[in-house]
């Protein structure tokens, strides 16, 4: 399906205009939300699902209540409308159905088009329950988890680590620049194992009809407690790692991966593209680094030790004499085209040797007269 170019209505009013101004591109965007969404037929799995999910994706998740009547591989277009009406750059949508069961597809958009989707159906499913937390301050509006990734394939094999990528994406919530450790209440872990719990995992293919074993996301959900409280509520205890204590309160998930469609490289790399402001805003954290008056980035750069014995230098080629030239200079020649600090040194050589002979003369003349006055002195008869 051909894509469409999506356009806002022209602001009639002040009023307006401002709105629209939410929706223009900014160098920092807003915090990314996700979009819920239903199909036409729903189970009460995914429905349960999609309520625990939201619930640890508040405050930045929008429900949308209306049932759709399309599939989501087979209606990007539809998702694509939605997002730009929406201003949602993330989207999860429930579907069941006999060939597949329990089925979520969860995906992302970029430049309001559709870059990466996954198709996974739940194999099992733990509901949110925070009753062994009661009264202490867990999972708190718009907190941050801290995200585990257990398995060597997440650093290793390209799809999961596109797939690691996409869950720290979907998952982001608010930008920060700086998190307090009391603040860390809640620890996601992720890690993988095959269908049939005995082969070795491997990345699935696109369109996922592959006959063997298919990969099983294990996604946990913890609260972080310090001491029998939380981090939060004990202002800071997280420093000690001995006293931290995890307590499963869901949802957990085991998702079997069944279908994926992600961007090409080149068009992947291009949404990876960061704003020349934002870069600098990043790279200003770092030591050495910071901007000018005119904004423009500056940076210090520590060299070592240069090594200068490989230093290519200017070579001096040797003058080759020509067989019968005389060697001795012509009266007169040397000291016309002798340069101006030989000359001088020469003048120098001159004077000192006029000193050394006027030394010398002295030292005589002193010798005689001591000769003299030796020869005058008085003889005992």
């Amino acid at each position: 399906m051909a894509s469409i170019e999506f356009k806002r209505r022209p602001a009639k009013n002040i009023r307006s205009r401002r709105a629209l101004r939410k929706y223009e591109p900014k160098v920092f965007e807003n915090p990314k939300s996700v979009l819920m969404l239903r199909g036409q037929s729903t189970s009460q799995v995914v429905n349960d699902a999609m309520v625990d999910l939201g619930s640890i994706l508040k405050p930045h998740v929008k429900k949308l209540t209306k049932r759709n009547a399309f599939h989501a591989f087979e209606g990007q277009q539809h998702l694509e409308f939605l997002g730009f009406k929406n201003d949602a750059s993330m989207f999860c949508f429930a579907s069941d159905s006999k060939k597949r069961p329990h089925n979520l597809v969860l995906g992302r958009h970029y430049a309001f088009r559709v870059l990466d989707m996954i198709e996974v159906g739940i194999l099992a499913m733990d509901p949110l329950d925070t009753s062994q937390v009661k009264g202490f301050n867990t999972c708190s509006l718009g907190s941050k988890p801290v995200f585990v990734f257990e398995g060597s394939e997440f650093v290793s094999d390209p799809f999961f680590m596109r797939l690691k990528n996409f869950l720290l994406d979907f998952f982001q919530g608010s930008v920060v620049s700086e998190l307090s450790l009391a603040n860390l209440d809640r620890v996601v872990s992720v890690s993988l194992r095959s269908s049939d719990g005995a082969s070795a995992v491997v990345s699935p293919p696109e369109s996922g009809s592959s006959g063997g074993a298919s990969p099983v996301i294990c996604f946990r959900h913890y609260a972080l407690l310090a001491g029998g409280a939380t981090a939060a509520a004990v202002g800071g205890a997280v420093s000690d790692p001995k006293k931290l204590s995890l307590v499963d309160v869901g949802p957990n998930f085991d998702l079997e991966i069944r279908r994926h469609k992600f961007a090409a490289a080149p068009e992947f790399k291009r949404a990876c593209r960061l704003p020349k402001q934002a870069l600098a805003s990043i790279r200003s954290m770092h030591e050495n680094v910071g901007e000018d008056a005119m904004g423009n980035l500056r940076g210090a750069i520590h060299v070592g030790k240069q090594d200068l014995s490989g230093l290519a230098l200017r070579k001096f080629v040797g003058r080759r004499r020509v067989p019968g030239a005389s060697t001795v200079p012509a009266e007169g020649a040397d000291s016309a085209k002798r340069p101006r600090k030989e000359a001088d040194e020469g003048q120098q050589a001159v004077d000192g040797e006029a000193v050394s002979a006027r030394a010398a003369a002295r030292r005589r003349r002193s010798g005689k007269a001591g000769n003299d006055r030796d020869d005058e002195a008085p003889v005992d008869i």
